[in-house]
């Protein structure tokens, strides 16, 4: 029986995607064929045979999953996720360090989905991504880990906060002090308005920059050498939203919120 099962499961990427639709609820033959974009005739097996080994149930010509079924694709779900993740990427994810990434979150990375990673041509290593800007100009509140110190972040944060969009910002001590020294005026600008929340991360360690607003989410893993490779994670679907927000809730969590500086 575990055996059938687990041909069942993972001997068809097919088979795999209907339990995990089905996930969603009661679907008629429609719902399924439109999800999957080919004929009904190449689903008819697949069905069968998981209706075989009663992972479905087919119910007036409509298909759900048995309690079985339903059991045995949560648990599925987070691991076809995470292989979804890195395929195609292999080489950038193994190459990166996940040691300030929680234990809970990092076993649910799969979430971070249908993403991007954005690398700078060399000529336009300082640029910020077009599709970035146009993601914070419209965005009702930012939450941000600054790890990295970027030269057009002060200006370009203080002109989003004028704004009037909410902002939580998150920074490690040495960008703190770079920003003391490098733009006196932006930052008291941020500080001084009352839609901006700052704090100081309280660790020696250096956390993933990262930048989550209420339609993206932009993260900054450094490589397992410590450095950063402008190599950045983008995604704008809603399960990487929320694992974004987890994950900046975790880093407030270890930080104290600052008074507004005094210069």
């Amino acid at each position: 029986m575990e055996s059938s099962l687990m041909n069942a499961v993972w001997f068809s990427d097919k088979r795999r995607k209907l339990l995990l639709f089905l996930l969603g609820g009661k679907k008629d033959p429609e719902e399924i064929k439109s999800a999957f974009g080919v004929s009904w005739r190449s689903l008819i097996l697949p069905l069968k045979e998981l209706k075989e080994e009663e992972l479905i149930i087919n119910h007036n010509g409509s298909y759900e999953l048995s309690s079985i079924g339903k059991m045995l694709a949560e648990n599925v779900r987070p691991i076809d996720r995470i292989l979804n993740l890195f395929e195609g990427n292999t080489d950038y994810w193994t190459e990166r360090d996940f040691k300030e990434v929680p234990p809970y979150l990092l076993n649910r990375i799969g979430e971070i989905e249908d993403y991007t990673i954005i690398e700078p041509e060399l000529n336009k290593m300082f640029e910020l991504p077009e599709r970035f800007l146009q993601s914070l100009h419209t965005s009702r509140h930012i939450n941000a880990v600054f790890s990295i110190y970027h030269p057009l972040y002060p200006a370009l944060y203080c002109q989003l906060a004028k704004k009037g969009i909410r902002m939580s910002l998150i920074l490690t001590e040495p960008v703190l002090q770079r920003m003391r020294e490098d733009c006196k005026e932006e930052i008291e600008n941020i500080w001084q308005l009352q839609n901006t929340r700052s704090f100081l991360y309280n660790s020696e360690t250096v956390p993933p920059s990262l930048v989550i607003t209420d339609n993206m989410l932009l993260v900054s893993f450094f490589t397992k050498g410590g450095r950063y490779d402008h190599r950045d994670v983008m995604s704008f679907a809603k399960s990487s939203l929320g694992w974004g927000e987890h994950l900046f809730d975790h880093y407030r969590s270890v930080s104290h919120e600052l008074p507004e500086l005094l210069f």
